[in-house]
């Protein structure tokens, strides 16, 4: 089985991008599982129900969140009633919409979980490993397969959730910082693994940003409105090989489209 991650869709301009050529992107490659990270599709105001549905309709089979998800109140009712919407597992049992999902992929049952780190990132969440564990057990026996994405921004924490579930979950990957990392790798207990996927959206800015804007940020520490950056959209992806029989991981291999 091949399954596609996407890393942080950062504007509707990316969700534009993936509308249209995941679809020809799945195709070509035989991509039988996608999930896109949306937590920014409405450019750092969470996603809306409509560019949520244009990516499920586009070809991702679920969208994960990360910290600005819960952003847009507009979108609460939606993410109650979405199964293949999710927000990070630890905002707690108190929050809309759900941290995990089992979903058909292929005749099997994906479990699909989005979590949140605690290091250097806002808002602080309560410690993933504790719902992750928790979730686990709950759902043991009813799904064959699962996928963590881990929206973090330090690498040592997307690191270590990646040894401590090596050969528990089967695909580990990590998003946020919006820049792709170069350590895809199967983990000796047959986890693939990558600290970040990177983004999908406008390229010649920073992080999908406008560059000006955040320079004027940094360098002078005064309030700047942010906007999209000017350059051709671009996606940042990674392919992950299962192998069904083996129950392991057998081929990671980045991409950009």
């Amino acid at each position: 089985m091949k399954i596609l991650v996407v890393g942080d869709v950062t504007s509707p301009s990316g969700v534009k991008h993936l509308e249209k050529n995941l679809w020809r992107l799945r195709e070509r490659e035989g991509i039988d599982f996608t999930v896109v990270n949306g937590e920014n599709a409405s450019f750092i105001t969470g996603i809306s129900k409509e560019l949520a549905q244009t990516l499920l309709k586009s070809g991702a089979d679920v969208i994960t969140g990360g910290n600005h998800t819960l952003s847009n109140r507009a979108a609460y009712t939606y993410l109650e009633d979405s199964k293949e919407v999710l927000r990070p597992i630890n905002f707690g049992d108190g929050a809309v919409g759900e941290g995990y999902t089992i979903l058909d992929a292929m005749g099997y049952r994906m479990l699909v979980i989005s979590a949140m780190g605690n290091v250097h990132i806002e808002p602080v969440l309560d410690n993933p490993y504790s719902y992750i564990d928790r979730l686990l057990k709950k759902e043991e026996g009813r799904y064959d397969f699962s996928i963590l994405d881990i929206h973090a921004e330090a690498t040592g924490e997307k690191l270590a959730i990646g040894h401590a579930y090596d050969g528990i979950i089967n695909i580990i990957f990590g998003t946020h910082t919006h820049v792709p990392t170069a350590d895809e790798q199967i983990l000796p207990g047959g986890t693939g693994y990558i600290t970040d996927v990177g983004m999908c959206g406008e390229t010649g800015g920073i992080l999908g940003m406008d560059k000006e804007c955040v320079v004027q940020r940094m360098r002078t520490r005064t309030p700047a409105k942010f906007k999209s950056a000017d350059g051709e959209c671009l996606a940042n992806g990674v392919i992950f090989t299962l192998d069904t029989d083996l129950g392991r991981v057998v081929g990671v291999r980045r991409i950009c489209f």
